[in-house]
C-alpha cells in the first residue's frame, strides 16, 4: 500500500510538472511547443485524473498555434521568394498535421461536456502552395541551367527538392537532373600504365577504379573509359615503373637474461648463530633467494616489395601539366618468434609474446605484388583527394 501511494505520488508529480510546462510555453507564445507536449502528455492516458487539466490547455495550443501560423502565411506571402514558398508550404502541412493528431485523440471530454475544436480543409491550400512552390523550384533551376558550372551545381540542388515534394511536376525532371549534374561536376579521365613486366593485366584491372564517394566534392566524377560525347576537364595518368623485391631473411639476435628470484626459505639467525624467534615465540624464517640465468634467441623473419611509379595531373581545357607525384606502394611482411634456453624465471614477460610464436612460412611473390598495388592505389586516391578539381 505504501509502493502505490508513493507511484500514485510520482505520477501526479509529473503530471503537474507537464501542466506547468504546457502553461510555460503558453505564456511564452511557443504555441506549437505547448501543442506538442500536450499531446504527448494525454497520449499516455486521456482519460486520466490527473491529465484532466491538460485539455483546455490543449484546446487553447491548438487554437493559438493556428493563429500564429495563418499571421505568418500573410506576412510571407508579400514577398514570394523560393524560401518563403517553401515556408508557406511547410506551415501548411503542419497545420494538417495537427488536425489530424487532434482527431487521433478524439473523442475528449472536460467537465462532462465533449471538447469541440475547429478543423479546416487545407486541401486545396496545401496544393496551391505545393504549385507555387514547385513553379518557383522549377523556374530557378531552369534558369540556373543556362549558366555556367556552379550555377548547374544549383541547378541540381533546386531539381533535387523539387523531385522530392512534387515527382510528377514535368515528365523530364529525372533527364534535366542528369543534364544538371554532367553540367556542373568536373570530368576526370584516368588512364594507367604499366611498364613492369612482372605485374600481369588482371592484377592492375582495378587500379584506376577511383570511389569518389569517399571524397569530399561529390561534383567530380572519375572515368577509366574514355567517353567521346564528353569534354574532359582533366587528366590522371599513372604509371608503374618499377618493382623491387627485398628477399626472404631472417635475423637472430641473442639477449641473455638474468634475475634474482625467491628459492624457497631458510630460518634468520642471529649475531651467535642461534634461529631468532618472534613475539610468539615462532621460529623467524625469511625468504631465500638464487640468481637465475637464461638466454633467449630472437628470430624476425623479413619480406617486402616496393612499387615505384609515378602520377601525373593535367589540366586538359588549358593543356598543362598541373604536377606529377612520385608513388610508392609497399608491402612488408614480418614476423617474430623465439626460443630460450635455461631457466624460464629469468626471463623478462616482453619476450613472452615472442616465444609463444613460431616460424611461418613467407608469402608468396604474388601477394607482396598484391598488396604493393594496393597500396599505390591507397596513396593515388589520398593524393586525388587533396586536389581542387
Amino acid at each position: 500500500m505504501k509502493y502505490l501511494t508513493i507511484s500514485v505520488l510520482l505520477l501526479t508529480l509529473l503530471s503537474c510538472g507537464s501542466t506547468q510546462k504546457v502553461t510555460n510555453q503558453l505564456q511564452t507564445g511557443n504555441y506549437i511547443e505547448a501543442f506538442n507536449t500536450s499531446v504527448a502528455q494525454l497520449k499516455k492516458g486521456k482519460t486520466k485524473k490527473s491529465n484532466q487539466k491538460q485539455l483546455p490547455l490543449l484546446q487553447e495550443a491548438y487554437t493559438k498555434a493556428a493563429d500564429a501560423d495563418m499571421q505568418r502565411i500573410k506576412s510571407l506571402q508579400k514577398e514570394n521568394s523560393p524560401e518563403n514558398l517553401k515556408k508557406i508550404y511547410g506551415i501548411y502541412l503542419n497545420l494538417d498535421i495537427r488536425q489530424d493528431e487532434v482527431r487521433a485523440l478524439q473523442p475528449l471530454y472536460y467537465e462532462g461536456k465533449e471538447m469541440v475544436f475547429n478543423f479546416k480543409d487545407y486541401t486545396k491550400d496545401i496544393a496551391n502552395a505545393k504549385e507555387q512552390y514547385s513553379k518557383s523550384l522549377y523556374t530557378d533551376a531552369m534558369a540556373n541551367l543556362k549558366g555556367g558550372q556552379l550555377e548547374a551545381r544549383k541547378a541540381y540542388t533546386l531539381l533535387e527538392d523539387l523531385l522530392y515534394i512534387n515527382p510528377n511536376y514535368k515528365t523530364n525532371l529525372d533527364d534535366l537532373l542528369q543534364q544538371a549534374k554532367n553540367k556542373g561536376s568536373s570530368f576526370v579521365y584516368v588512364t594507367l600504365a604499366n611498364k613492369v613486366k612482372t605485374i600481369s593485366k588482371d592484377s592492375i584491372k582495378d587500379v584506376t577504379r577511383i570511389n569518389s564517394a569517399n571524397f569530399n566534392n561529390p561534383w567530380v566524377l572519375y572515368h577509366t573509359k574514355k567517353d567521346h560525347k564528353i569534354r574532359y576537364d582533366y587528366q590522371v595518368d599513372i604509371t608503374f615503373d618499377k618493382l623491387t623485391f627485398i628477399p626472404e631473411k631472417t635475423q637472430q639476435q641473442t639477449v641473455p637474461q638474468e634475475a634474482k628470484v625467491q628459492d624457497g626459505w631458510k630460518y634468520q639467525l642471529d649475531a651467535n648463530g642461534n634461529v631468532m624467534k618472534d613475539d610468539k615465540g615462532n621460529d623467524i624464517k625469511v625468504p631465500k633467494y638464487t640468481v637465475v640465468r637464461a638466454e633467449v634467441a630472437l628470430y624476425q623473419q623479413n619480406k617486402s616489395s616496393k612499387l615505384e611509379g609515378t602520377v601525373t595531373i593535367k589540366d586538359v581545357k588549358k593543356k598543362t601539366t598541373l604536377s606529377t607525384q612520385p608513388i610508392v606502394g609497399e608491402a612488408k611482411f614480418q614476423n617474430t618468434y623465439g626460443k630460450y634456453r635455461g631457466d624460464q624465471r629469468a626471463i623478462d614477460q616482453k619476450y613472452y609474446k615472442a616465444l609463444q610464436s613460431k616460424a611461418v612460412p613467407y608469402p608468396k611473390d604474388y601477394e607482396f605484388v598484391k598488396y604493393s598495388i594496393s597500396n599505390f592505389k591507397q596513396k593515388v586516391t589520398a593524393l586525388l583527394s587533396q586536389q581542387q578539381f
